[in-house]
């Protein structure tokens, strides 16, 4: 019976997943969220909550009619209701911003000609960048005092991705609603 050589083959395959990804290798990266309350709030006695007038901004109506329809889907999980009259336990507001920009990747290759002389090419490939940052703010409606704010941005590509970054966005800020517990 002839011996089989499967010790090579396994070894290449644990040398390969042991070797650490190359420096240039791209990171899946959250973004961060900026998070400020007020640590002497009982956060468990508010049931309610209605839209702080005129206070909220969005680049354009279809981005304030998307953060609004998230942030009132997320604070209903949270067990917070929706008031319909003008009393409400909180007042909700957010501030949006979005800016487009060029995003360029370089590249170099170098090509050899006949006789040795070569040619070194440099290609640099744009892309649209769309840059958002979101914050939302809970104010306490008796005083109106500011008692919990997050804030965070992300990036995107696919200008047809926006509305499920938003909603990304939306739901990774207000996961940090209700704060925790000194």
């Amino acid at each position: 019976m002839k011996p089989r050589r499967v010790a090579a083959p396994i070894a290449a395959l644990v040398l390969a997943a042991s070797t650490p990804y190359p420096a240039d290798a791209q990171e899946l990266r959250m973004p961060k969220v900026e998070l400020a309350y007020d640590e002497g709030t009982d956060f468990s006695q508010f049931k309610t909550f209605r839209w702080k007038d005129d206070a909220s901004y969005a680049p354009t109506e279809q981005a304030h009619t998307r953060i609004v329809w998230y942030v009132e889907r997320e604070l209903e999980k949270k067990g917070l209701r929706k008031s319909a009259d003008a009393k409400a336990d909180l007042l909700v507001r957010y501030y949006a911003k979005a800016e487009e920009s060029l995003k360029g990747s370089g590249s170099q290759s170098e090509s050899y000609l006949p006789g040795g002389t070569g040619s070194l090419t440099t290609t640099v490939d744009f892309s649209k960048v769309t840059a958002a940052s979101l914050l939302v703010e809970i104010q306490r409606e008796s005083d109106q005092k500011t008692i919990w704010r997050a804030a965070s941005g992300y990036k995107t590509l696919d200008t047809k991705r926006v509305d499920a970054e938003t909603a990304s966005a939306v739901r990774r800020l207000l996961a940090k609603y209700p704060p925790p517990k000194p």
